[in-house]
């Protein structure tokens, strides 16, 4: 009996956070999967070396100069709950380098 899937996305991504020591600074759930809000690129980036995935960008509302950056990940590298990070920047803040190939 797989005991996970009873568990909600909240609580799982949750798991994962004190699991890996990520840092967040909300989560909460919808649709069955788990978002997690950061407070920083810096925070975002470590959700992605820690469980890899995909990252998205979106301009804020225009002239704001806010940029809303996201990671589509999910628990178990691919296989859990997915798990979406959100994190806020200025337009011109830009993800380490190491991950800018993540980012689309």
């Amino acid at each position: 009996m797989n005991h996970t899937r009873a568990l909600s996305p909240a609580f799982q991504a949750e798991t994962a956070a004190d699991y890996n020591g990520l840092p967040h600074a909300r989560i909460t759930e919808t649709r069955g999967q788990a978002h997690v809000f950061t407070v920083s690129l810096h925070e975002l980036e470590a959700w992605y070396l820690a469980l890899g995935g995909h990252i998205t960008s979106q301009p804020a509302p225009a002239g704001s100069g806010v940029v809303l950056w996201t990671l589509h990940t999910s628990t178990g590298h691919g296989h859990g709950t997915p798990v979406i990070v959100h994190a806020l920047a200025m337009d011109t803040d830009r993800p380490d380098a190491d991950i800018t190939n993540a980012a689309a």
